[in-house]
């Protein structure tokens, strides 16, 4: 089941304070039922109240005067709850799992279990729980939801997603008699008044035995696969007990209710004119804001409109400047196809004039080398004329040559320059 933590309320655990009178009814009505099986057995009876959730149950129960009523429930906040609020001498309050009861064998004349078998992934457990901790004379009455009319009332908003197991008439008797040799059945209706009524009343011909439930039979028969709930007593003995049931609650005043139903309508109504002043107001508002808006937009169109005619010739003018461009493009594109020629010519004459440097300054070292050798040359011959210069000055100052040329014998010499 759903946690009880800190009073968060889900709707899962019925807390009175917390729920519509009509809610509550249902789920007390139950237990006001049980009172009929608890009450007679006397104040030495004993009786568990599993599942028992905020322990208001438990404390409607300890009303049939036995000895001790203890109620167990998983949650540890929800037994909090239920011991500060209605813990006593005999009624107690212990944490534990309804598929793993933590009491002894035959503990238990009554064992309650309302609206917490369609909880359990393991709710077979809790019919053998309670088969072990009750007397063999014990009685075990256990209720749940009618799958097939729950899922209708709930609609739109889906399966409960708290239910881990929910049961229709048949499967519901089914499992209960797989444990228990003796089941009796009751569908529970909310009408006028709460009303349980044993599925095969009209079969057995039981007469009900107080003036309230014979005045609500007749409104209970029918097809019990259409009841709103089940709850069935359980036990290994056989079960006398097959009344129909029917619990008036003070708070069941239909006029009363009613009337309260409709001034709660009329004031639901004046909120109602209210907010529609409210909203005429804020229409009347709208409207003029929507006129305002309107002009705008016109003015805003007629602006748009001029702006498009401004665009359009934008658009012609950018048309011409883009042909403008695809022609200066093309004449760009012919200057780089002739700077790239160019390039190239540059590239072949720059190679020619390096190949061109090379060879002269190759030339230009030989020619180098040829003047060097031939100022060796020039100064070898230079050399030699001064030395036959020399050479001359010695003959011509000799005597033989001056009493030759005096004589004139001898050969004849040339001045040298």
């Amino acid at each position: 089941m759903a946690e009880f933590t800190g009073g968060e309320f889900t709707g899962e655990r019925v807390i009175p304070e917390l729920v519509d009178a009509d809610l509550l009814n249902e789920h007390l009505a139950r237990y006001r039922f049980a009172r009929h099986f608890v009450s007679g057995l006397g104040e030495a009876a004993r009786i568990l109240d599993a599942g028992c959730g905020t322990g208001y149950g438990t404390a409607e129960l300890a009303l049939a005067g036995v000895a001790s009523v203890t109620g167990t429930d998983i949650a540890a906040e929800a037994v909090g709850h239920a011991r500060s609020r209605y813990g006593s001498e005999r009624v107690r309050f212990v944490q534990g799992s309804c598929e793993t009861l933590p009491f002894s064998e035959g503990a238990f004349d009554v064992l309650v279990a309302f609206e917490v078998i369609e909880h359990l992934d393991r709710w077979q457990d809790l019919l053998l729980e309670a088969k072990r901790v009750l007397k063999s004379d014990g009685l075990l009455l256990v209720s749940t939801p009618n799958r097939d009319y729950y899922a209708e009332s709930r609609g739109e908003s889906g399966p409960n997603p708290f239910h881990r197991h929910e049961f229709d008439y048949a499967e519901f008797g089914a499992a209960l008699n797989a444990v228990y040799p003796h089941v009796r059945i009751w569908t529970q209706n909310h009408a006028e008044a709460i009303v349980f009524a044993p599925s095969d009343a009209a079969a057995s011909g039981f007469a009900p035995r107080n003036p309230t439930a014979a005045l609500t039979e007749s409104a209970s028969a029918g097809d019990p696969a259409g009841a709103h709930f089940y709850l069935a007593a359980c036990s290994q003995s056989p079960i006398a007990a097959n009344d129909v049931f029917a619990w008036i609650p003070t708070s069941a005043n239909v006029l009363r209710e009613r009337e309260f139903h409709i001034a709660k309508l009329e004031g639901e109504l004046e909120k109602k004119d209210a907010w529609l002043r409210q909203t005429l107001e804020a229409h009347s508002e709208l409207q003029s804001r929507h006129e305002e808006l309107t002009a705008e937009m016109e003015r805003q169109n007629t602006w748009a409109a001029e702006l498009d005619r401004e665009i359009s010739l934008r658009n012609v003018r950018i048309a011409d400047l883009q042909g403008e461009v695809e022609m200066r493009l093309t004449w760009i594109r012919d200057l780089e196809a002739q700077l790239g020629g160019a390039q190239t010519e540059i590239g072949r004459l720059n190679a020619e004039s390096t190949r061109l440097t090379q060879e002269a300054g190759a030339e230009i070292a030989r020619l180098q080398a040829e003047a060097a050798e031939r100022t060796l040359w020039t100064q070898r011959l230079d050399a030699e004329i001064a030395g036959y210069r020399e050479e001359l000055r010695r003959i011509r100052g000799s005597r033989w040559f001056r009493a030759g040329k005096t004589l004139g014998l001898g050969p004849q010499v040339r001045d040298l320059k």
